[in-house]
C-alpha cells in the first residue's frame, strides 16, 4: 500500500506540474457538455421541404397549413411542377418535395380517395424516414379535420426517392465510418510523432542536425502519408468490393476526397504535435479536437438541422467539407468537379495547418 499511495503521489504532483494536461482534464467534460446543449438541447429545428401544390383549392391550402404547423417541417419554397420540385431537393434546399396532385380538393369534397406523393432526399435516410413519418401524420391530422367538412375519405401517402432504390444502412454510414478513419486515426497517430522524440531523448539529435522546423514538420508529413494513404486504399477497397457498398458516383473522385481528408487530418496531428510537450498532452488534444467534429459536422444530424450559431462552427470544421463532398459523390452521383469548393477548402485547411506547425515547433530543448 506504501508503493501505491507513493505512485499515486508522483502521479498528481506530476498533473499538477503539467498546467495543459490538467486545464485539459477539467475542461474537456465542460465544453464536451456545453457543445451538447449548444448543438442538441433545443428542439426546435425544422426539417426544410418544398411544396408542389398542383391543385390550389380550398382543401390543398388547408393540407398545407397541416405541415406548416406540424413543428416539424419549414416549407422554404413553392413549386409549379413534379420536376421543379425534384430539382430543389437534388440541389440540397430541402430535404423533401409534398406533390398535391390536381382535382385534390374536388376529391376530398366528394369523399373520395386520393393521394399525396413525397419525393425523399435519400442521401440521408434517418431524415428521410423522419419525413416520412411526419407527412403521415400531418396528413392524418388533416383528414381528421377535415372529416368534418368534407365527410370521410381516405388519402394515401406515397414514397418516391430521387436516388433510386432506398440508400440501406450501410451505404448511409459508410461516409461517418471513413469520417473516423481519415479524421481520428491519423491524427492521434501522428500527433505523438514529435512530443514521443521529446520523451525518449531524441529531439536533441534533431536540433544538432541542419535542418530547420520547415524539413521536420515535412518530413514528417511525407512519411506518415505514405504509411497511411495505403491503408486508406485497403479500407476503400474493403467496403466497396467486399461489403458491397453502393457508389453511384466515381470511385477515382471518392478516393481523391478521401485523400484530401486523409492529409488534412495529417496536417492537424502535427500541429498537436508540434504544440504538445509530451504523448499524454497530444492524445488529450487530439480527442479535444475530434468532439466537435464528431458533434458538429453531420455525424448525428445534417448541420442544417443545427442552430444558426452551431452552423457557423461547423463551417470552421475539415470534416463537415469531407462529408458533404464524400456523400455527394457516393450517395447522389455527383463529380469532382461538382465538390470542388469542398476539396479546395480541404486543400487550403491543409495548407494552413502545416504552415502553423512550422511556425510553432521550436528545434530547442525546453
Amino acid at each position: 500500500m506504501g508503493a501505491l499511495t507513493a505512485l499515486v503521489i508522483k502521479d498528481v504532483k506530476q498533473l499538477l506540474r503539467d498546467p495543459r494536461s490538467l486545464t485539459m482534464i477539467l475542461l474537456m467534460p465542460l465544453a464536451v457538455m456545453a457543445m451538447f446543449v449548444a448543438g442538441y438541447g433545443e428542439e426546435k429545428s425544422t426539417i426544410p421541404i418544398v411544396i408542389v401544390n398542383l391543385d390550389r383549392g380550398t382543401a390543398s391550402w388547408q393540407l398545407i397549413e397541416a405541415l406548416r404547423t406540424s413543428s416539424t417541417f419549414s416549407i422554404v419554397a413553392y413549386a409549379s411542377s413534379i420536376e421543379a420540385g425534384k430539382s430543389l431537393v437534388q440541389k440540397g434546399v430541402a430535404y423533401a418535395a409534398v406533390v398535391i396532385p390536381e382535382n385534390f380538393t374536388y376529391d376530398v369534397s366528394r369523399g373520395r380517395s386520393t393521394r399525396i406523393i413525397t419525393i425523399l432526399d435519400a442521401a440521408y435516410a434517418t431524415v428521410s424516414e423522419l419525413v416520412w413519418q411526419w407527412t403521415v401524420v400531418s396528413t392524418q391530422s388533416f383528414m381528421k379535420k377535415a372529416s368534418e367538412l368534407y365527410g370521410t375519405f381516405y388519402i394515401e401517402v406515397q414514397e418516391e426517392t430521387v436516388y433510386g432504390p432506398k440508400v440501406s444502412a450501410v451505404d448511409s454510414f459508410t461516409s461517418t465510418i471513413m469520417g473516423i478513419l481519415l479524421h481520428l486515426v491519423p491524427m492521434s497517430l501522428i500527433a505523438v510523432s514529435i512530443s514521443r522524440e521529446r520523451e525518449r531523448k531524441t529531439f536533441e539529435q534533431l536540433i544538432m542536425a541542419p535542418i530547420s522546423s520547415w524539413h521536420v514538420v515535412f518530413g514528417k508529413f511525407l512519411a506518415y502519408a505514405l504509411v497511411t494513404v495505403a491503408d486508406l486504399a485497403v479500407t476503400l477497397a474493403f467496403a466497396v468490393y467486399l461489403l458491397g457498398v453502393r457508389v453511384k458516383g466515381d470511385l477515382f473522385s471518392l478516393l481523391i476526397v478521401s485523400l484530401l481528408m486523409l492529409l488534412c487530418s495529417l496536417a492537424m496531428g502535427l500541429l498537436i504535435s508540434a504544440a504538445s510537450r509530451n504523448q499524454l498532452q497530444a492524445y488529450q488534444a487530439a480527442i479535444f479536437v475530434f468532439i466537435p467534429s464528431m458533434l458538429f459536422s453531420g455525424f448525428f444530424r445534417p448541420v442544417e438541422l443545427l442552430s444558426p450559431d452551431v452552423q457557423l462552427v461547423s463551417r470552421l470544421l475539415p470534416l463537415y467539407y469531407f462529408f458533404r463532398a464524400f456523400r455527394n459523390i457516393q450517395l447522389r452521383g455527383w463529380s469532382l468537379f461538382d465538390v470542388s469548393w469542398d476539396c479546395l477548402t480541404l486543400g487550403l485547411f491543409t495548407f494552413i495547418f502545416l504552415l502553423a506547425a512550422v511556425r510553432v515547433l521550436r528545434l530547442k530543448v525546453e
